[in-house]
Order: C-alpha cells, then sequence, then structure tokens
C-alpha cells in the first residue's frame, strides 16, 4: 500500500509543483501576509487562472474512468473525493471566514476577499462538476475538444469586455477549458532526444520568464493581461509536462502551496483583532502553514517525512 502511495506521488511533475508554491507564494503576497507589502506583483489574477489551469490539465485523465460507471461515482469523486485530502484545513478556512464575517466588516472597495478564497474552491469543484456532465454527454473527444474552444472563447469574452459583471465567475471554467485543451496537445519528439530536450528546456525557460513577468506588471490592464496569459500558461504546462521532472522536494513544494493558500485565514483573527499590521504577522502566518501542514498529515495518516 505504501509503496503505491509513493509511486503515485513519485510521478507528479516537480515543475508544475513548484510554479503551483510560486502562484500560492504570490497570492499570500497581493495580500499583504508577506514582511513587504504587495505595491508591485499582479499575483492575485496569474496565479488564481494557473491553478484553475492546472486543474483542467489533468482533468480528462482523473475523470475518463468514471464516464461509463454510475453518475453518483462521478459526481463523489469530483467533491469529496477531492475535499477529504484537506479537510480539516478547509474547515478550519470555511470557520475562520464565517466568525470574521460575523464580526468585522470585511468588504474592500464593495468586494468581500476572504469570501472570494472559499469561491475559489468551490469553483474548481462546481466547473469540474459541469466539464464532467458534458464528458458523458459528449463520448468523441472531437467533438469535446472544440465544445471546451467555445467555453473557452466565450468565458476570455466575457472577462475582457464585461470585467465588473463576470470577471470572477468566467475567469475559473474558461481556464479550466484551457487547461484541458492542453492536455490533449501531442508532444512533439524528434529522433534526436538531446534536440528534443534542449528545445523543451529552452520553451519552458522563455514561458516561465514571460509567466513571471505577467505576475510582476504593477496595474497591468486585466483584459490584456488575460490574453497574455491564455499563451503563456499552456505554453508553460506544455513545456513542463514535456520535462518530467520527478523530486519530492517539489511535490512537497506543491502540497505546501495549498496550506499557504488556507493559513491566510485564520490570520484574519489576529490581524483584526491584534494588529491590521500586516509585516507582523509573517511569522504567524509561518506557524499556521506548518500546522496545518502537520494537522492533515496526521489525520490522513501519512508520514511527515518520507
Amino acid at each position: 500500500m505504501n509503496n503505491s502511495i509513493v509511486k503515485k506521488e513519485s510521478a507528479k511533475n516537480g515543475l508544475i509543483e513548484l510554479f503551483r508554491f510560486l502562484c500560492s507564494v504570490w497570492v499570500a503576497y497581493f495580500h499583504g501576509f508577506f514582511p513587504v507589502l504587495s505595491d508591485k506583483f499582479n499575483g492575485e489574477n496569474i496565479s488564481v487562472d494557473f491553478f484553475f489551469m492546472v486543474t483542467g490539465l489533468f482533468f480528462l485523465k482523473s475523470v475518463e474512468k468514471y464516464i461509463e460507471k454510475p453518475l453518483g461515482e462521478g459526481v463523489l469523486f469530483l467533491s469529496w473525493g477531492k475535499v477529504k485530502r484537506f479537510a480539516v484545513p478547509l474547515a478550519i478556512a470555511a470557520l475562520s471566514i464565517l466568525y470574521c464575517n460575523i464580526a468585522f466588516p470585511l468588504e474592500f472597495n464593495g468586494f468581500n476577499w476572504p469570501l472570494s478564497f472559499l469561491w475559489f474552491f468551490a469553483g474548481q469543484f462546481v466547473y469540474s462538476l459541469l466539464l464532467f456532465l458534458i464528458r458523458r454527454k459528449i463520448k468523441k473527444l472531437s467533438y469535446y475538444n472544440i465544445v471546451c474552444v467555445i467555453i473557452a472563447c466565450v468565458c476570455i469574452s466575457l472577462c475582457v469586455f464585461d470585467l465588473k459583471q463576470f470577471y470572477r465567475v468566467a475567469r475559473g471554467p474558461g481556464m479550466i477549458a484551457i487547461g484541458i485543451l492542453v492536455s490533449q496537445i501531442p508532444k512533439i519528439k524528434l529522433k534526436n532526444e538531446r534536440i528534443s530536450l534542449l528545445l523543451n528546456s529552452l520553451g519552458f525557460v522563455i514561458s516561465a520568464a514571460a509567466f513571471i513577468y505577467l505576475a510582476y506588471l504593477p496595474g497591468a490592464d486585466t483584459g490584456r493581461a488575460h490574453l497574455f496569459l491564455c499563451v503563456v500558461c499552456p505554453a508553460l504546462l506544455y513545456f513542463a509536462t514535456a520535462l518530467p521532472v520527478r523530486s519530492k522536494f517539489l511535490n512537497l513544494l506543491g502540497e505546501f502551496s495549498v496550506f499557504i493558500y488556507l493559513a491566510q485565514l485564520p490570520i484574519l483573527l489576529h490581524h483584526f483583532y491584534v494588529s491590521r499590521d500586516t509585516r507582523d504577522q509573517f511569522p504567524l502566518f509561518c506557524v499556521c502553514i506548518v500546522a496545518m501542514f502537520i494537522i492533515n498529515r496526521i489525520v490522513n495518516k501519512k508520514k511527515l517525512i518520507k
């Protein structure tokens, strides 16, 4: 049993796990929980979209075995099957949000950003379920890809042309659809393995540099950033999967990304009760991350060190 678990975890792509970690750090930085306040990075938008694309990248492979099975099994897999891995941290985060919304006025410029944390997780399940139901109806993968192209185009258009009304709702399904499409692009393999490795490495470095540059653009036009993102992120994922980097350390960083994201919510209690200077909360933020990680490992009966 343990060998199968290790084998499954080691099959992760270390490069994608690394960028998941960087994206979670950018989210925390953007929200001001790092020592230097986020006045430069455009981390929230690009990082959240990247998470959705990664969900889409592995979506078809994960749900393919449920296409012919009873509907309930697929729905259960996409809901509870994913949540149970992080049930305790998610519960802590949800209770933190609930209490903070009761005790404090949390709207900033008319937007309740703490609630957006839960919407991010809930949105993934809702969008994934929708795409799963479409996949069950459309048996031919080529037709399904056409539907994904239409979904991506419609959602991106809504994001670009009507940001206030549709921006946050339309981003998720559009990015998941793009991730699904990227997963269907056949890998280019040259006869000369060294040249193939060189080209894939070069493609990854260029797309990674563009990805980081997009995140660094302060006050960038959201619509234009999304159009660039729809080219850069798929390229990054494509070349990353072409370079199957296996690393337990990078896998651990990828796992930490979930707790970096969730640990920001209990900090809200300290933020409103004790201090509004987020730089003073960085040590507490780190403690919350490690505590959530350890609790989750104990609950799921995983070894802390493999």
